[in-house]
């Protein structure tokens, strides 16, 4: 099954493909402007901004 926008994720599909979100978010790249969820694909935000090197 195909994960839908980290965002819109609720409680149960979140304890369903726990182990695909760990993948998402494992070296993160991107975070959601609106929620600050993180990811290090883009396509997985609603809101995407890259994160910056400090």
């Amino acid at each position: 099954m195909k994960i839908k926008k980290l965002c819109g994720l609720k409680k149960d599909d979140i304890e369903k493909h726990a182990k695909k979100i760990v993948k998402i978010v494992s070296k993160p790249k991107f975070i959601c402007e609106k929620c600050a969820r993180v990811s290090k694909d883009e396509k997985h935000l609603c809101h995407p901004c890259a994160l910056k090197k400090f």
